[in-house]
């Protein structure tokens, strides 16, 4: 279908003004309208986006390890409500009895899960990572804006474009193109949001201290077995390995040295 010059001009005049205005997309940092705000600065550094992540380790006696996870479990299904999420948990029984927990819950909450995961005698490590996430925040934040700013300059482009199907067609994809970043922009500032807004703790609750004397040896002795089976089994296997390769040194052990004795009993031939 062949277009008439005023059609072709038009359509022209929208491509332009689509180049002209990604290029501008790209440079400005307008201030964001109609996105959700970000995290509030911390308290104690009002500047600054901090992430704190807590690593405890908690030693208790082997009959002791499930009773206190089961405490710290208890603790955040009772404060799911102020924020607290069961991310991870784990009980082991074998060899040794141990457990680990991971939460995510709001700063107020992260001292009574501790209370409840028993005792503060038998906390024997506590340390604490805090992660700036001021930057990740800031450049989301003007990611956000500039995608919104030149999303409405589209839409305000389309309403402009009248019965034009090719411009029409044109400036739909690219806003299509436009909303799908600022969809994935929006969700990486949530997570970055939430992330300041929350801390992890992670918990790990063992049982060395408490062990028996003699627990170590009555399961090397119980292992016995085992790791009789399994030496026996790599010494056969290194055999095989070994089979191809001791044929193929004792046949080049065998020409070196007929080679050898050829070579010397010439030498004594022109001895004498």
């Amino acid at each position: 279908m062949t277009q008439s010059p005023l059609t072709f001009l038009k359509t022209l005049a929208f491509l332009l003004l689509l180049a002209v205005l990604a290029g501008c997309a790209k440079k400005e940092e307008a201030p964001m309208r109609g996105v959700a705000p970000v995290a509030q600065p911390s308290p104690a550094n009002p500047s600054r986006q901090l992430a704190y992540e807590h690593f405890v380790d908690i030693d208790a006696a082997p009959d002791r390890v499930a009773a206190i996870h089961d405490a710290g479990v208890a603790a955040c299904r009772a404060a799911t409500a102020a924020g607290c999420t069961l991310l991870e948990s784990r009980v082991d029984s074998e060899p040794e009895a141990g457990a680990s927990l991971k939460f995510r819950a709001r700063p107020d909450v992260i001292p009574r899960l501790l209370e409840a995961l028993g005792r503060k005698e038998g906390i024997t490590r506590h340390s604490t990572h805090v992660e700036d996430l001021s930057g990740p925040i800031a450049d989301t934040t003007r990611q956000l804006a500039m995608l919104e700013d030149y999303r409405s300059r589209l839409e305000a482009l389309r309403s402009r474009a009248g019965n034009d199907v090719d411009a029409l067609i044109k400036v739909n994809r690219e806003l299509a193109d436009v909303q799908s970043r600022f969809e994935a922009e929006d969700g990486k500032r949530a997570v970055l949001a939430r992330r300041v807004d929350t801390e992890i703790l992670n918990v790990s609750i063992r049982s060395d201290r408490h062990r028996p004397f003699w627990a170590p040896i009555r399961r090397a002795l119980a292992d016995f077995g085992g790791n009789l089976a399994q030496g026996i089994s790599i010494a056969i296997a290194g055999v095989a390995y070994l089979l191809p390769w001791s044929f193929l040194i004792a046949v080049v052990a065998w020409v070196v040295r007929r080679l050898w004795r050829r070579r010397r009993g010439r030498a004594n031939a022109s001895g004498k």
